[in-house]
């Protein structure tokens, strides 16, 4: 909209802007009396006051005749009305029809002077109303950027305060007041169930996207933060029966492997259980396939090889010994064996049933284990041992045993 055009009809609006004088007051508060009444979010007082939109709306409908008349060219104060807006929490549907209930009640005010005696000339009103059109748009559009501006500038800061949040729940020195200052700012329970959750990624991509409204859309609330190699997130459960959906939500959109912590509660474990996701994830990163969700299995042995996987390791090499030598499909298919015979109470006819065949043969891999290792399975202090090295052998990431 070019300059001359306004000056073509800035003597019409002159005269309008006359007329209605010290109306302008009347018209600003119809608008705001409309906006109160028939926008809904006003009216819980969430955004301002009335006396805070009066303000805004007066200055605003006094700047939309100043550029009618050609007075002023500049759009801050739209600029500043989507900022403030924006700040406010107000939608963006709630802002614009606000905009247009005060540009229709102005331009109502603009026909009624203009039918005052003596009467304007429609064809100057005609003119006028195009003028009146097109810095509504105008204004509209500068309000609708400077509103998606600072909201996108609001959303990046509270993901970093949200991401800072989470990262301090997981750190392992926090204490019992941070903790609760944290979930509350957060929205997550102190006493509840909960798991943690780390999904590899590459550099700043996210592996499981939408995994947060995928996860509400099951009654699971969650909170996320993406580091350099993992997304990692501690999720809140109503109870322990809704793990299962969560790794059927995880296993469906996940886009790589993904490790999952035991369930445990109180919310200060957080940074615990990511130690025992971390350790999943590695091991499961080398996994065939994409989207591998695997969650560490909870008993008392692979806790306690997790809480020390360095001291785990250098023992298990020395107990597994010539066993970890032998080519790897025969070596895992020993262990298997023997995880198989104590699960099995130390039968190998049980064993060879669950495995599905001869308690023989089940009999002659316990012998090779015993002479690769040189352990005795008839003494309980040798399958301690191996027991407690096998654990740490499933448990613990396979290229950290190289």
């Amino acid at each position: 909209m070019t300059v001359e055009t306004i000056e073509s009809t800035s003597r019409t609006a002159e005269e309008v802007i006359r007329r209605i004088g010290p109306g302008i007051a009347a018209i600003a508060q119809r608008i705001t009396d409309r906006i109160f009444a028939e926008i809904p979010i006003y009216s819980t007082g969430a955004v301002a006051t009335p006396a805070d939109v009066l303000e805004s709306v007066t200055s605003n409908v006094q700047d939309a005749f100043d550029r009618l008349a050609g007075r002023k060219f500049d759009l801050a104060s739209a600029v500043k009305t989507g900022r403030v807006r924006a700040q406010q929490g107000l939608p963006l549907a709630d802002l614009l029809t606000s905009f247009r209930m005060g540009y229709d009640e102005a331009w109502g005010a603009i026909i009624r002077a203009a039918r005052t005696a003596p009467a304007i000339p429609a064809e100057e009103v005609v003119d006028l109303s195009r003028n009146w059109f097109h810095l509504h748009n105008l204004v509209g559009d500068t309000l609708i950027h400077a509103y998606r501006e600072e909201a996108q500038h609001l959303l990046l800061t509270r993901e970093r305060e949200r991401a800072a949040l989470v990262n301090v729940l997981l750190s392992s020195d926090i204490g019992l007041a941070t903790v609760v200052e944290v979930a509350e700012k957060l929205r997550l329970p102190v006493e509840g169930v909960f798991v943690v959750v780390a999904a590899a990624t590459g550099l700043g991509q996210d592996p499981i996207p939408r995994v947060d409204s995928n996860l509400s859309a099951i009654d699971v609330s969650s909170v996320w933060h993406l580091t350099q190699d993992a997304l990692v997130g501690v999720l809140s459960l109503e109870n322990a029966s809704r793990m299962r959906p969560v790794l059927d939500v995880l296993g469906r959109h996940a886009s790589g492997p993904v490790g999952v912590s035991p369930v445990f509660a109180p919310l200060r474990r957080a940074a615990w259980a990511l130690g025992l996701a971390r350790i999943v994830l590695r091991r499961n990163t080398n996994a065939a396939g994409t989207g591998t969700v695997e969650q560490f299995r909870d008993n008392p042995m692979n806790v306690l090889v997790a809480s020390a996987p360095d001291a785990a390791q250098e023992t298990s090499r020395t107990i597994l010994g010539g066993l970890l030598a032998l080519p790897p499909d025969r070596r895992d298919l020993l262990l298997e064996t023997f995880t198989a015979w104590i699960e099995s109470g130390g039968s190998a006819q049980a064993t060879g049933e669950l495995l599905t065949c001869h308690p023989n043969t089940i009999r002659h891999r316990l012998r090779r284990i015993e002479l690769a290792t040189g352990r005795s399975l008839t003494r309980p202090g040798d399958v301690a041992e191996l027991v407690a090295a096998s654990h740490a052998w499933t448990q613990l990431p396979p290229q950290s045993w190289a």
